[in-house]
């Protein structure tokens, strides 16, 4: 059952990462690195992968933190905040956003899969991946469950493509990096 499956998937975020916009992976490279500190966050499934992201640049020595966590400190201009949202209307992440923009001077960074949304609206800078949601309309149909697509691209997007930018940037080819854990 999973040769029927695996190949249809794998050709599915082929195509709904085709027309990923480099130009703005380059730019948001740009505010990550030039940010005082990155903040992460995601609800549910896309919580992880973000997670996973954020690990990756703590390993190369960014200042990064999840909103949530319990050591996460207050926001503060000259920071990024750093977001993803299937629909771009996610009340929570909306928000948050909302209140990024009150204190000002803070970059939004969105990966979503709407091409208009109230969040997008307000973010300095989107990453659109072209997947089906509940009320997002799409050009890649996919034979997974309501979301698997916009997930698996949130892997992709953020670990391979964004990372990748970021590694370039740095000038690094490994995956550690000077603050990898020593403790395991």
């Amino acid at each position: 059952m999973i040769k029927e499956y695996a190949g249809p998937i794998l050709d599915e975020i082929g195509e709904a990462l085709k027309d990923m916009d480099y130009d703005v992976l380059w730019k948001m490279v740009a505010e990550i690195h030039g940010a005082n500190r990155i903040f992460f966050h995601a609800i549910g499934r896309p919580e992880l992968p973000m997670k996973n992201f954020a690990m990756y640049l703590k390993h190369f020595g960014y200042r990064v933190h999840v909103v949530g966590d319990v050591t996460c400190p207050a926001i503060k201009p000259g920071d990024v905040f750093f977001a993803v949202s299937g629909t771009g209307e996610t009340n929570t992440t909306l928000n948050m956003v909302k209140k990024c923009k009150e204190i000002g001077e803070i970059k939004v960074l969105l990966m979503t899969a709407a091409e208009k949304s109230t969040i997008g609206d307000l973010a300095d800078l989107v990453l659109r991946v072209d997947c089906p949601l509940p009320g997002v309309p799409s050009t890649v149909s996919s034979i997974q469950p309501v979301g698997g697509l916009f997930d698996e691209c949130v892997v992709y997007a953020l670990d391979w493509a964004l990372r990748a930018c970021l590694q370039e940037r740095l000038g690094r080819r490994d995956g550690a990096g000077p603050m990898h854990s020593n403790l395991e």
